[in-house]
């Protein structure tokens, strides 16, 4: 009697520890808890099949038990043919996910499909809509829901289909809509089954460039997904949700670009590592010196060159808004869209290093292709290549600096935009979080300023004031971007001006390019940066990735010069906290520089350099300086505003200057040495504003 006692308990206690089974889930033909990856392996547990995993994936804290994180990029399951469910008449497929991002076109969850249009895909369209796809004639048909799901949110989703041909989709345990398709559903067969990523590479139509032979990718969190032979009617859906409680938020890594405005230090030049978020940095196969910041000691505001903006160069204000004057672009026949730095997703041809780099100013390199969204070259000429660019960022201590453009080109010369006043946005921004109304102020060399709102009567062309040729981007910072253009007239490829050209970009004026509505005034885009898809035009309908967007377009002013294979064009650029109508001084010292002339020494003075911001001298003797002394003509017209010098050969040798006669205090100046196959350069820059001549001398610090 104690026997049967005894094994009557254990049978009540294996019982009573046993999970209750569920009634639908004696029809589940899958269900992939995630629980446990083992050799890159996911297990089915009704199945019981081992799936194999690809690309990058972490198991992370899900409804119950693990979860599965997909990178977005590259991660996806994939069961091969024999193993693949044959769903006929009738099916539920239900699972909890978290999006990190929408898709950029369609993503599946899971999808059964091949290229004879047959099977369906369960996932996400690009603007964050529950789905299936389903065959129509020699095309993919998509029925959706209209709730858009939450981001970094745990969602559960299923898709019901019974006999009578009817398709419910359902979210959060609700039904959303309902559907009644004109063609039965089934698993294909000798067709592999996919999760998380589409089964061939297929074109994705888009309003200005339709991308080809590419994968989509799921971008999130899955866990319990699960596949039924049978219908669950409404009430089961709603207890399959309800019967989960999730304990944890979803373990998405925030999506935040460097917080490279919160350090602060000396000033220079320095290579780094920035890093965005783990799935995406894991991408690079870089070293801990792959991307360039030049940081400045008189504020918290830097300039990047930054991998995933391809390199191009932003100005970070001190309170963390990114911003770009973009780079050379140029379009035509032979190139898909067009051509230009930021289709260099994976920075093939797009490179950055310091050249100069002391405590007077930095130098910083960056040589880019134009290539369009394929990487096929621009303008390929007679000698098998097409056009590149160098750009050299001359900066000084006062966080402003010279821009330098190298356009070398093919002929025939066609046009090309050489710049655009473009604002750089994270995910989850929108940008009237980053930018006031007005958003532009011009200013002309007399002073004259006019400011333009893009929620006002917007003209195309801007010609207030007459002459402009200095812009501040009104960005909600205390530091914003500016720039100064030389004012004269010009004929160049692009066109034929008295001054400089500024035309706007709104949203208004991208209908027929974009969808109806959008979220914003201006033209936002989030085909870059950081984006590894093909793409271009690509117009922001919710702020889930990384984005940008377009103040100005096709700003043109005159070559500074202009060769039989390149084209050059200058421009200062910076970081400002003064009024607009104040940095006229800034372009009468730069465009209207006062003469020098030598007073004493055994120097050469070859001029005023606009491209390098700089007087530059040259020791006419070999060995030791014996000292240069300098007249500068400052008057109103043409003012001292924080100069530079470059006196070539001067050697290895440290200096003092004096103004006036007079030691300039050592926090007053700045010197530094670059060694050049000539020589060791002398390069010095000088805190100093005048408006009255200034005697300089500078001698050697024994």
């Amino acid at each position: 009697m104690l026997r049967k006692c005894m094994a009557l308990s254990a049978f009540l206690l294996i019982v009573l520890c046993c999970r209750t089974v569920k009634a639908d889930e004696k029809n589940n033909v899958a269900c992939w808890t995630f629980d446990r990856v083992v050799d890159n392996r996911i297990e089915d547990d009704a199945g019981n099949i081992h799936d194999q995993m690809h690309g990058k994936y972490t198991l992370v804290k899900g409804v119950e038990g693990k979860a599965l994180r997909f990178d977005g990029f590259r991660t996806y399951i994939y069961r091969k043919v024999q193993d693949v469910p044959q769903l006929t008449g009738k099916f539920t497929i239900e699972t909890w996910i978290a999006l990190g991002a929408y898709p950029w076109f369609w993503a599946p969850v899971i999808e059964f499909r091949n290229a004879e249009f047959e099977g369906f895909m369960f996932g996400i369209d690009k603007n964050g809509h529950l789905g299936m796809r389903v065959p129509a004639a020699d095309k993919w048909q998509s029925y959706l829901s209209e709730q858009q799901l939450p981001l970094r949110t745990w969602t559960h989703i299923a898709a019901v289909y019974d006999e009578k041909n009817q398709l419910s989709l359902y979210v959060n345990g609700k039904l959303t809509s309902s559907f009644k398709l004109k063609k039965k559903l089934s698993t294909p067969a000798g067709t592999p089954m996919h999760i998380g990523r589409n089964y061939t590479q297929e074109p994705w139509e888009d309003y200005q460039l339709t991308t080809t032979d590419f994968y989509s990718f799921f971008d999130g969190i899955i866990d319990e997904l699960k596949i039924h032979h049978s219908v669950l009617s409404s009430r089961d859906i709603k207890k399959e949700y309800q019967d989960y409680h999730p304990k944890h938020k979803p373990d998405l890594p925030e999506r935040v670009f460097p917080q490279v405005h919160r350090k602060s230090g000396a000033f220079g030049a320095y290579y780094t590592k920035l890093n965005y978020y783990d799935d995406w940095d894991a991408l690079w196969r870089v070293s801990d010196l792959a991307d360039v910041l030049v940081r400045f000691d008189n504020m918290t505001g830097k300039l990047i060159f930054w991998r995933g903006t391809s390199f191009v160069p932003c100005w970070v204000t001190e309170n963390g808004i990114w911003f770009t004057n973009e780079w050379l672009e140029t379009w035509g026949r032979d190139v898909c869209s067009c051509a230009e730095p930021i289709m260099d997703r994976d920075c093939r041809f797009s490179h950055v290093r310091i050249i100069e780099n002391h405590d007077a100013r930095t130098v910083v390199h960056w040589r880019y292709a134009l290539v369009d969204a394929y990487y096929k070259f621009a303008a390929v000429s007679d000698d098998l290549r097409g056009e590149w660019c160098d750009e050299f960022y001359i900066t000084y201590p006062d966080n402003s600096g010279i821009r330098k453009m190298i356009l070398h080109y093919s002929k025939p010369i066609r046009p090309h935009d050489w710049a655009e006043q473009i604002v750089v946005l994270p995910p989850g921004t929108h940008p009237a979080e980053v930018i006031s109304s007005p958003e532009i102020t011009l200013v002309n060399m007399r002073g004259v300023k006019y400011s333009y709102a893009w929620d006002a009567d917007l003209p195309v062309v801007l010609n207030k004031p007459e002459g402009a040729n200095i812009q501040v981007i009104n960005l909600k910072s205390k530091y914003r971007p500016f720039l100064i253009l030389p004012p004269d007239s010009f004929e160049t490829s692009e066109m034929k001006r008295g001054s400089p050209f500024f035309r706007t970009y709104s949203a208004e004026q991208g209908k027929g390019y974009r969808p109806d509505p959008v979220p914003s005034i201006y033209g936002w885009w989030n085909h870059w940066p950081i984006a590894q898809v093909p793409g271009d035009g690509r117009w922001v309908t919710s702020p889930d990735r990384a984005s940008h967007f377009n103040l100005t377009t096709f700003l043109q002013w005159k070559d500074h010069e202009l060769t039989g294979r390149t084209k050059t064009r200058i421009m200062i650029q910076g970081l400002t906290e003064k009024k607009p109508e104040d940095l006229v001084e800034l372009a009468k010292s730069w465009l209207q520089a006062p003469k020098a002339s030598i007073l004493k020494g055994e120097f050469k003075n070859i001029g005023y350099d606009q491209a390098e911001k700089a007087y530059v001298i040259q020791k006419k003797n070999e060995g030791r300086p014996t000292g240069l002394q300098m007249k500068l003509n400052a008057g109103h017209e043409t003012p001292l505003l924080n100069p530079a010098l470059i006196i070539k050969k001067w050697g290895n040798i440290s200096a003092q200057v004096y103004i006036n006669d007079k030691p300039v205090p050592t926090e007053q100046f700045r010197i530094g040495h670059t060694s050049t196959l000539e020589g060791v350069n002398l390069v010095i820059w000088l805190k100093l504003k005048s408006t009255k001549p200034v005697q300089l001398s500078i001698k050697t610090n024994d």
